[in-house]
């Protein structure tokens, strides 16, 4: 009787039911925690939220400032362009003047030596037959290729890139070309081309996509030469790799600006009579230009 009177008030082992209840109070508990994590992860995005939008949200007089910061760039922007326009006028007159004063003392000879000199010197325009390069970001996402010509690039391989345009000019200079210029502005033995920022700087001036390299010099030569070297190589591998986009034409008449004259620090006239240069068929007017094809930086 008292087997019988266990077995019908205690069905179940007592192990038994001592592990029914702690899973019972397991599920409980884990079923408690994952409610709490939801509360404090909903908690913690509102928070978050709150902090972005107060982050956001404009503080009172940065919109006035940011409008007056701009009106004082394009009123000093205009301002420089007046200067420039100013300088160019007094250079153009300098020159002028110059020729002048020459030509009155010394005849033809000496005229021509200072008219080669400002050939050299890009300091002067120039008109003649050329190259025209024009070099523009990739319109859609860069495709694979063969070569990499920019292997540690990094972020912006689609875009042109200083180095690039350092690479073309100094290809130009190796072909033959006699006078470049960058998007109108020429390039000296002291020309710098820079990236800083988003913009790519020729003489610390900002240019904008595209960017236009005019080269005057013998078109069909210098595009064969150019072609065949590593210049050339490299360009075409920006085309297949990233999809950068160039084009190269030849054009029958080239202008370029002068540089303007720029002072030197270091260099000095010797008292020994200088080595008359061997003029060339270049003119400011007419003909090709013939500086000396130093490389940009």
């Amino acid at each position: 009787m008292t087997l019988l009177r266990e077995v019908m008030e205690r069905p179940l082992d007592p192990g038994y039911a001592v592990a029914a209840a702690r899973r019972a109070d397991g599920a409980s508990r884990t079923h408690r925690g994952v409610v709490l994590t939801l509360v404090l992860a909903l908690v913690c995005g509102a928070v978050t939220a709150r902090a972005i939008a107060e982050l956001r949200r404009p503080q009172p007089g940065a919109a006035q400032a940011q409008a007056a910061l701009q009106q004082e760039i394009r009123r000093r922007g205009a301002a420089v362009d007046a200067d420039q326009s100013r300088l160019d006028q007094l250079r153009a007159q300098v020159t002028q003047l110059q020729r002048q004063a020459v030509a009155g003392r010394a005849g033809d000879d000496l005229a021509q030596r200072a008219q080669l000199l400002g050939l050299l010197s890009a300091e002067v325009p120039v008109t003649g037959p050329g190259l025209k390069i024009t070099m523009n970001d990739a319109a859609a996402a860069p495709t694979g290729g063969d070569t990499d010509p920019r292997a540690t690039a990094g972020a912006g391989e689609d875009r042109v890139l200083d180095r690039d345009l350092q690479i073309v000019v100094n290809g130009l200079w190796a072909a033959g070309a006699e006078a470049i210029a960058v998007n109108g502005q020429r390039l000296t033995a002291r020309t710098a081309i820079r990236y800083a920022g988003q913009a790519i700087l020729v003489d610390f001036r900002p240019l904008v996509p595209p960017y236009v390299i005019s080269a005057v010099g013998d078109p069909s030569g210098l595009q064969t030469r150019f072609a065949a070297g590593s210049a050339g190589e490299y360009l075409q591998a920006l085309r297949d790799n990233y999809g950068v986009r160039a084009a190269i034409v030849s054009s029958a008449n080239l202008e370029l600006p002068g540089a303007g004259g720029f002072s030197t620090r270091f260099v000095h006239a010797s008292s020994a009579a200088p080595a008359t240069p061997s003029p060339s068929g270049a003119s400011p007017s007419a003909g090709p230009a013939t500086p000396t094809p130093e490389d940009s930086p």
